[in-house]
């Protein structure tokens, strides 16, 4: 792959950490919804509420959240070779939390 310029660099680290909010914004509603209901079956069901139709199977929200942290991923690796200090840390640390997130998210299938 070519050298990006330091514009694209940042726009693909700043994709990359829109790509990361999602799966974080899924896992905080996980944790919101945990102290509203008092059994299991009461959060998942209070969950699915907060999503749309489509995203009410099994595995649909799972399956979106690691879909958007291969992006998060793939973004924070094309753009991790910049030479502004501040970006490339921040390229790591969406990187790694997108890492240790996918893994969550995969074991959490199994």
């Amino acid at each position: 792959m070519k050298n990006l310029n330091q514009t694209q660099s940042k726009i693909f680290t700043l994709l990359g950490l829109i790509s990361l909010l999602i799966p974080f914004s899924i896992y905080g509603l996980w944790i919101y919804v945990i102290d509203l209901g008092t059994t299991q079956k009461e959060r998942v069901a209070i969950f699915k509420d907060y999503f749309p139709d489509f995203l009410n199977g099994r595995w649909s929200t799972t399956l979106l959240s690691i879909f958007f942290c291969a992006l998060s991923i793939t973004f924070s690796f094309m753009s991790i070779k910049s030479s502004e200090k501040l970006w490339k840390i921040l390229n790591n640390i969406i990187l790694i939390s997108s890492s240790l997130l996918l893994l969550l998210n995969l074991l959490s299938m199994m």
